[in-house]
């Protein structure tokens, strides 16, 4: 097995754990931290210290995946993880046992936003041309449902309430849809998703500003 496999399967083992003792409001806590660590002003003042960020090891694929993180969230490269499922790419985000350097983390959690921003595309064009035919969204709103049901439960939990928000508005069978109210749920956490990807994304000119301890 690579080192990349082996990694993966113990971080599944304790994300098992993980789940299987935490209830949903604790792993959404849980979430916020981590994304904090690796997305927000405590990565900022840490900065210097994840670029530099070396496990003891001689394991060359592994150390050459961690530079190739560190280039991507410079700006100086691609994603080492670009194309991995969101299973694998949740294991590595939300790992905190050392497995995976900050950087790693943060480089997964770039690929996860990314993917969640073409999924985003999709489906909101699925919902305007369906309430165009039709004058509801039905069937992408469940297609929505389905779509986060099927993602690893902490990022289930990340997203807050959206099963109710949805199944609320199926149920408004004589109203229109209310596209503000709506977006001010479910596609206002889209829409945050697609920020923090922006942040990702944009860390050419974000690096030199922040470097030293300001905030994103």
């Amino acid at each position: 097995m690579s080192s990349l496999s082996q990694q993966l399967s113990a971080a599944a083992e304790r994300a098992a754990a993980r789940d299987s003792q935490l209830s949903r409001k604790e792993l959404a806590a849980l979430a916020s931290r981590i994304h904090d660590q690796i997305g927000g002003e405590q990565y900022w003042i840490f900065k210097d210290t994840y670029d530099a960020q070396r496990p003891d090891t001689d394991d060359a694929q592994w150390l050459e995946r961690i530079q190739q993180a560190t280039d991507f969230v410079n700006g100086k490269g691609p994603n080492p993880f670009k194309g991995m499922s969101r299973e694998q790419l949740s294991l590595i985000t939300y790992d905190q046992e050392g497995s995976f350097t900050i950087n790693e983390r943060r480089a997964a959690s770039a690929e996860a936003g990314a993917q969640e921003f073409e999924w985003a595309k999709y489906i909101i064009d699925k919902m305007d041309a369906e309430r165009r035919s039709t004058g509801r969204s039905d069937q992408a709103m469940l297609e929505t449902i389905a779509h986060y049901d099927s993602l690893p439960r902490i990022d289930v939990a990340a997203y807050g309430n959206y099963e109710a928000t949805i199944r609320n508005t199926l149920q408004m069978q004589e109203f229109e849809v209310h596209w503000p109210t709506f977006g001010g749920t479910l596609l206002d956490q889209l829409a945050n998703e697609w920020g923090e990807l922006d942040k990702l994304s944009g860390l050419r000119s974000a690096d030199s500003s922040n470097r030293g301890g300001s905030s994103e």
